[in-house]
């Protein structure tokens, strides 16, 4: 797995490069914090993610609803790898609506269709 963040302005991109694993999961876990605190809107491209598992919804949830504490925002690339796609579908993670602490409507999970829409605009 290789994280690479950029930041401009307030704004950032989380790129991650790889497998996003329980084997990776305090890699992650370091870099969704690290982005969160240096930005006040962070996005996570997940276009070249390899082979993903359930840590990685945990750990996408438990980081937005950090970021809707903060008041800040962590949403997800439109462009997501098939892995992280499907992930998405066989884990259940699609909702119509936010969990009670999405105040800011914002759920990562959110969508109407069958795939994972998580945020369809960036």
């Amino acid at each position: 797995m290789d994280f690479k963040t950029e930041y401009s302005g307030d704004s950032g991109i989380l790129t991650l490069d790889g497998d996003l694993t329980i084997e990776r999961a305090d890699e992650l876990k370091k870099a969704l914090i690290d982005g969160l605190a240096e930005t006040d809107r962070l996005i996570v491209d997940l276009e070249n993610v390899g082979e993903a598992d359930l840590t990685c919804l945990q750990l996408l949830c438990s980081a937005h609803r950090m970021s809707v504490r903060l008041n800040k925002r962590l949403m997800l690339s439109e462009k997501r790898s098939e892995a992280f796609r499907n992930l998405c579908k066989t884990a259940g993670f699609q909702r119509h609506t936010g969990c009670v602490l999405d105040t800011q409507g914002s759920c990562l999970w959110k969508g109407t269709d069958q795939e994972c829409l998580c945020l369809q605009n960036i």
